[in-house]
């Protein structure tokens, strides 16, 4: 997402939602992402519209929480290279792989 579109989106969903919060946007992603999850197992045609609303409500809810652009681009930079340290462990039943604490 480029900074154009971050502010697109924020300015849009601030005009159409004047009272969301971080947090109402976030209860909308969790239902957003049961919509994902749904669609990927019926592996329907638009579920790239599913993965669409899940990032507009993400990058919403920063933007809401006072994030800029630029603090949700380091943010996700900082966060990349903190990943790529860590150890990770084995997949669980469900695919699910976390870092090993402490790493």
């Amino acid at each position: 997402m480029n900074r154009e579109l971050f502010e697109d989106v924020s300015k849009w969903q601030t005009e159409t939602f004047g009272n969301a919060t971080p947090l109402s946007k976030m209860a909308h992603l969790f239902e957003e992402v049961e919509e994902l999850h749904d669609a990927i197992v019926l592996q329907l045609e638009d579920r790239r519209l599913e993965f669409a609303d899940c990032f507009l409500l993400l990058f919403g809810a920063a933007s809401s929480d006072g994030m800029s652009y630029e603090d949700i681009c380091n943010a996700i930079q900082e966060k990349l290279e903190i990943n790529k340290r860590r150890k990770w462990g084995e997949p669980d039943k469900n695919g699910v792989v976390n870092h090993i604490k402490g790493s």
